[in-house]
Formats: structure tokens, sequence, C-alpha cells
């Protein structure tokens, strides 16, 4: 089968590798689309990838949808033309499982190798022809609705993301939220917290496409990061501060902040991969504000495919272009260089 391998800093082929057969237990799935996340972006554009000292390859994709092909012996529950995405499995037995927190499983990170340095590679990702998955083991799946189209599918793990705020905060009905950071995941969490009933949702970032696309999707407010004191224009807006700050961003200045946009006694939520900061630890003392981290771990894909197999969540406007796999290359430049904002991959 074919597979984009990561062979460099921003460096691609499409090479052929062994199509996988389904063991006992297993089933292959032909990928359908397979989208590229932001953190796709960091790994490639990674300096360290042309160290020629150590050789990192890999085969990246976790936001996919695939259709089973093969069903292996034992397998029970799942027939060939089922379409699936990826559900977090907990093992049972590690701290976190026998503790009740079953979504902070230790047992389920996957096939990878852990490099120096954070980098971690993995050979079974879904940008390639099929990908093999373990039904009733760690690397499980779930079956989609014939409602729920493939491009909606392919971002059940992103919405999954951005449902873990709704979820954790959590986040009621008339609650002012401001989310900083418009990207997919940003967009996706606008589209989670009005779903929940929040409002005003106020989105923020720097580029004006981004704020153009969050007005289309129902943001009250679009506020451009580069012009004038945004901390200023949310007191205006919400009087008092927001309920919810959900950090979609990576800046380190954007911890700091996000907490004067917060209310008294309200919550700072990071579901983006900030960079390390320093923050002022009396101004969360004499505001008694509160900070989470949301890493859902696939905690909410359940919820995630039912509000979309339910339409209370259409992703698909996200969706900037669909390309075949044999342009991986020109779909990450795309995306490094602003011309797309969201791209699907179709092997």
């Amino acid at each position: 089968m074919k597979a984009a391998v990561v062979i460099g800093r921003r460096r691609f082929e499409i090479r052929e590798i062994p199509t996988p057969q389904a063991q006992p237990g297993q089933v292959v799935l032909k990928v359908r689309l397979c989208a590229i996340c932001g953190t796709d972006l960091e790994f490639v554009d990674n300096l360290r990838l042309d160290d020629k000292k150590e050789k990192i390859e890999a085969v990246l994709g976790h936001e996919w949808v695939g259709e089973v092909v093969d069903v292996g012996r034992g397998v029970t529950g799942w027939s060939v033309g089922d379409r699936a995405v990826d559900f977090r499995a907990s093992c049972g037995q590690c701290y976190w499982c026998r503790h009740g927190l079953r979504h902070l499983c230790v047992g389920a990170l996957g096939d990878s190798t852990e490099f120096e340095g954070g980098i971690r590679t993995s050979m079974s990702g879904a940008m390639a022809e099929y990908i093999v998955r373990t039904p009733q083991g760690m690397k499980s799946i779930m079956k989609v609705a014939d409602s729920v189209s493939d491009e909606e599918a392919a971002l059940t793990e992103p919405l999954n993301v951005a449902l873990a705020p709704v979820y954790e905060v959590p986040i009621k009905p008339g609650n002012a939220v401001v989310i900083i950071g418009a990207g997919h995941i940003g967009q996706l969490s606008l589209l989670a917290v009005k779903a929940a009933g929040a409002g005003p949702v106020i989105v923020t970032d720097k580029i004006k496409s981004r704020l153009d696309k969050a007005r289309e999707l129902g943001a009250d407010f679009a506020l451009n990061a580069d012009e004038g004191d945004i901390t200023k224009r949310i007191m205006e807006i919400t009087k008092v501060g927001a309920d919810a700050v959900i950090i979609c961003a990576r800046g380190a200045d954007i911890l700091q902040q996000s907490l004067k946009a917060a209310r008294r006694q309200g919550t700072i939520v990071i579901i983006g991969f900030l960079k390390p900061a320093m923050i002022d630890p009396m101004y969360i003392l004499n505001n008694n504000l509160r900070i989470i981290g949301c890493e859902p771990f696939l905690r909410y894909n359940m919820q995630a495919l039912q509000l979309m197999e339910h339409k209370k969540v259409d992703c698909r406007p996200l969706i900037s272009e669909i390309m075949p796999l044999a342009d991986v290359k020109k779909a990450f430049d795309s995306l490094y260089t602003g011309q797309n904002s969201l791209v699907m991959l179709k092997p």
C-alpha cells in the first residue's frame, strides 16, 4: 500500500509499504479521509528531522475515518463495510484505571517511540491507504452512523478535544466564553460552546481569514489580537470578564493574558500546547481563578459523533480543501502559508 512517510523537515516520500492483513482480534480499514492536525504541522516543521545523527521517519495521521475491509478471527460486532473512527479503550489495570480515571490510562499510548526532546514517532498513522485496529483491545474503534459524512467523521477526534471544556468547566447556557486562537481546534471549540448555549462567545486571533470564519460559524464577536486592547474590549462586552477562557493557541504570553480576560472565580482552560510561560500567581490567588488542562484522549468521541449524527454541530464548513494523498507536501505547504485552514487527505 501507499503511505506518506515523513523523511525530513517538511519533506515526504510516498512509499510502498506492506499492506496489513487482519490478525486474530484485528480489523483492517481502508482510510477514507485523514485531516491534517496542528500537531502534524509542528512535527513536520521540526528541525531535528534533518539531524543526520538520528533517522526519524513517521507515518502521521490521527484524525481519520475508515471503512472495514478485512475482519480477523475472533472479532465480533464488526463487518466489512462498517465505517469507524478511533476510540481509546482503557486497560483497567494501571493506577489511573483503578482509581476511576480511565481517561488518564497509560496503557493505550500507541506503538510509538519516544526520542530525546519529545519527538514521538509512529509508523501506523492514517496518512496511508490502510490502517489496523483492535476492536476489543486498547487501539479500539467506534462505528460511524450512516447520517454522518466522511468529512464530519474525520473530525471526531478534534471535536472531542473541543468538547472537553464544555464538560470539564462545565460550560452552561448563558456563560460568557472567550476562545483564544481560531485554528481548527478553536473553530470547533466555538461550535461546541455554542451547542452548549454559551453566549456571548468571543473569538480572538491575528489572522483575518480565521476571524471571518469564526463570524460565519456564529461567534458573537471576533477580535483581532493585533488591533487595540483585547482585554479592555472583552471587559466592555462581558462587564466582568469571561466565565471561561479557552486557550487554543501556543504563544508563551497568552496564559497571562487569559488570566486578565476571566472574571473572578472564572476558569482558564488549556487545550492548546502552550509554550513555557511566566505568570503572576498572586493574580490567580486574588481573583480566585481556576486553571485546568484538558487532554481528553478520545474521552468525548461518543458525544462528538452523537452531536454530528443528530445535526447539532456541523463541522463541514471548516474544511477548506480535500487533496489526494500524493499531494501531501502541497497540502502541508498550503497550511504553512495560510492558503488553507483545514486540509484533508484522501488516500
